[in-house]
């Protein structure tokens, strides 16, 4: 609770000082402010996790990665699609994730990558449509998973 506190505070006042101090952008600020402490507060400060600035550390590292990840794929799903080479299929993949946050992550990162998409998750398992179902299955989550671990367990 008080991290949440302490960042709502922080957000609110680098917001007040980057747009001025008039009554609508100071009440603004402090419903973005709000809104954003709470979601961080309940994603990194609640269950099972590492320390709290190591897991945002870790999150903000994660973005630029999952991007990275992101042209990767559109430029191999082009190829595919240019090629005609696509096997699709359905596959089961197991994670270790425990935490809600840290499957939910999981799931999205999956789903929003193109050439894939998350059909299910359930604490142990993933349930995959795979566009290229050639190779390592695992693939798909580790590339996600070993970052997002860091974060939560």
């Amino acid at each position: 609770m008080k991290g949440s506190v302490l960042l709502f505070m922080l957000l609110w006042t680098f917001w007040s000082l980057l747009s001025g101090f008039d009554l609508e952008d100071v009440i603004v600020g402090g419903l973005v402010s709000a809104v954003i402490s709470i979601i961080i507060g309940y994603g990194f400060m609640r269950g099972k996790k590492v320390g709290y600035i190591k897991g945002f550390l870790f999150f903000m590292m994660y973005i630029p990665y999952y991007i990275f990840q992101e042209i990767l794929s559109v430029s191999d799903v082009v190829y595919r699609i240019l090629s005609g080479r696509i096997n699709p299929a359905i596959v089961e993949i197991e994670h270790h994730h425990t935490h809600e946050w840290g499957i939910t992550v999981l799931s999205n990162s999956i789903t929003m990558t193109p050439g894939t998409l998350t059909l299910e998750a359930s604490p142990k398992k993933l349930y995959i449509h795979w566009l290229n179902a050639k190779g390592d299955k695992n693939r798909i989550a580790w590339r996600f998973e070993r970052i997002l671990k860091k974060i939560w367990h």
